[in-house]
């Protein structure tokens, strides 16, 4: 792609604090299920209940049955193992886009209730509908587990019924299984620690949430609409890209730190300021900022450019932080999402119906979105 990494390597994972130290603390955390896979198709089923570590074992091909966590990845988890999802899909009747929810379990679950995508148990029940998540569903929050298995288990029972869940990596799971876990929760060091694991390895390729994330793609077209978690730069987009193809280079290399990727081309789609999941270029404060490093500024016609090689009319990101759902460059050419869950009463997303397009919130009140 001809660009110069400027990135400095991400360091070691931070040390997990130990149980003992825990305890002194007066931390008694709760956290889990982590779903270990083991050599002999076996999977080890641990959780931290109120600082207390506790552990089951299943046999291979058994169903995962955890009471106890029943509401988050279901009654009878069937482990199976995970495809990558095609990049482009026809627009279904429904869609609706969140993104950095960054582990507020609560208020995601607030929100999938009040718009219909979840009834009071936290069931899918949007249907034939697509549920599109923009990245950035890790750090910072203390609700992460929480967060990503909702997420894989409405994945299923969307399926079954014909809709879909899109999870879009963003450069904070990207992080975090990369051995970056500076944004990470406390708690989570905590919980490493009981579990004599590394930080990382709460979402490492043994683990099935883990296997989950590293299937999953960071630009996926439905209908008109592009989402990716930061953006399209003019960079990555010289000639046209072929979405399944970035894709599976970026797979290929999640998971791993980034001083370790030997291959500078697929180095800099997963960790460059200009790669899918870290551009900031469309952004006037960034590229005002540091122009070097996060721009330039894309024009009118380069955004035209490259909506014409993706195919789409749209490009939805999150990841920079705006007050509300803003419009970048005019009309629907691109479409920030990106605001904080720590208030939920801020929160918004987008909901697609048809040729209608609503800004939603967390009482389900839409409205219908206006640009410029």
């Amino acid at each position: 792609m001809g660009w110069r990494l400027t990135l400095a390597a991400i360091a070691t994972a931070c040390l997990a604090m130990s149980p003992v130290a825990a305890a002194q603390s007066g931390a008694l955390p709760s956290d889990g299920p982590y779903l270990f896979h083991q050599e002999d198709g076996s999977v080890i089923a641990k959780w931290v209940s109120e600082g207390k570590l506790e552990e089951k074992r299943f046999a291979a091909g058994a169903a995962i049955e955890l009471p106890q966590f029943a509401d988050l990845i279901g009654k009878h988890l069937q482990l199976r193992k995970h495809e990558p999802e095609p990049a482009v899909w026809q627009m279904p009747s429904r869609l609706l886009a969140i993104s950095d929810v960054e582990g507020r379990y609560d208020n995601m679950r607030r929100f999938l209730t009040a718009n219909d995508v979840v009834d009071a148990a936290g069931c899918w029940t949007f249907g034939k509908g697509h549920l599109v998540c923009v990245g950035d569903f890790v750090d910072r929050g203390n609700k992460v587990t929480e967060t990503l298995w909702m997420l894989h288990r409405l994945a299923r029972e969307a399926k079954a019924v014909g809709g879909r869940v899109h999870f879009v990596l963003g450069n904070h799971e990207v992080m975090m299984m990369g051995g970056d876990v500076r944004y990470t929760a406390p708690k989570y060091k905590i919980v490493a620690g009981m579990l004599g694991v590394p930080v990382p390895g709460l979402l490492g390729l043994d683990t099935e949430l883990g296997r989950w994330l590293r299937s999953r793609n960071t630009l996926v077209r439905i209908g008109d609409m592009l989402f990716v978690h930061a953006g399209v730069s003019p960079s990555l987009s010289k000639t046209k890209i072929d979405l399944e193809a970035v894709n599976a280079d970026i797979r290929r290399v999640v998971g791993k730190r980034p001083d370790t990727i030997k291959d500078k081309r697929l180095l800099g789609l997963a960790w460059h300021p200009h790669g899918p999941l870290w551009y900031r270029g469309y952004f006037q404060k960034y590229t005002d900022l540091s122009s070097a490093y996060f721009g330039p500024r894309p024009t009118t016609e380069q955004i035209d450019q490259i909506l014409e090689r993706l195919g789409a009319a749209t490009i939805v990101v999150g990841h920079t932080k705006v007050e509300r759902v803003t419009s970048v460059f005019g009309g629907r050419r691109v479409l920030a999402i990106d605001i904080p869950w720590t208030d939920l009463d801020k929160v918004r997303g987008i909901l697609v119906e048809g040729e209608r397009m609503h800004v939603v919130d967390a009482r389900g009140k839409r409205a219908p979105l206006v640009v410029k």
